[in-house]
């Protein structure tokens, strides 16, 4: 199905399922689900995985459960004076970026505080980064944004010019705009929604469709 909304377009795509019904996974938690989200989204070389799950705390709705960020870094902050290689860079980033998120709810991001010497400050940000970095508050019912729209329909949504989405299809757009988001698509996975998004235009391919789902 496509619907073209302004000058951006949404794509929903059912969900291809083997014949026989598996049973539905817990959402995945863990080490090895974060190294698999990194391998995800590195392997198609977009911008951002966020993995989106329903609340423990908040029945019925989707919050981030975790998220793997593959794009600019404006500054370079690392844990350790040896040598880091661009891998570890990024691979020390996301939770860089989480541990920021994290300080700014509790209020702790304050300059006159003792905090380690890597850890990151609002204006150390990228756009891009802040944009990955705003997303961890965001929240959808089902049938809700992209997210939530993906969940409840259990279909795979390509929104291509993301920056020019009505905000009522993609609540983030502004913020995509910011960050120069072009394409962002969410494909719902193990009880939860897996959203990818890139500073690329890149047009829905079948193929990658499957690449993705094999995640």
């Amino acid at each position: 199905m496509h619907m073209k909304e302004g000058n951006s377009v949404v794509m929903a795509l059912p969900v291809v399922r083997p014949c026989q019904e598996e049973p539905t996974l817990p959402p995945p938690t863990g080490t090895q689900f974060s190294n698999q989200l990194a391998a995800a989204v590195r392997s198609i070389n977009w911008s951002y995985a966020i993995f989106w799950s329903i609340s423990t705390s908040r029945p019925g709705v989707l919050t981030w459960k975790d998220g793997f960020y593959n794009g600019e870094i404006k500054t370079r902050k690392v844990t350790s004076s040896a040598d880091i290689t661009a891998d570890q860079l990024v691979l020390q980033r996301s939770e860089q970026l989480r541990e920021l998120y994290e300080s700014l709810l509790s209020g702790q991001c304050d300059h006159r505080a003792r905090r380690p010497a890597a850890a990151l400050s609002p204006e150390d940000l990228g756009d891009a980064e802040w944009y990955y970095t705003v997303c961890m508050g965001y929240a959808f019912r089902p049938g809700q944004g992209l997210p939530g729209r993906s969940f409840a329909s259990n279909e795979h949504v390509w929104l291509c010019n993301a920056q020019c989405a009505d905000t009522k299809t993609f609540q983030r757009a502004l913020l995509a705009k910011t960050a120069s988001i072009q394409t962002v698509a969410c494909i719902p996975l193990m009880g939860g929604v897996l959203e990818l998004g890139t500073t690329n235009t890149v047009s829905f391919r079948p193929m990658m469709k499957h690449t993705m789902f094999s995640f």
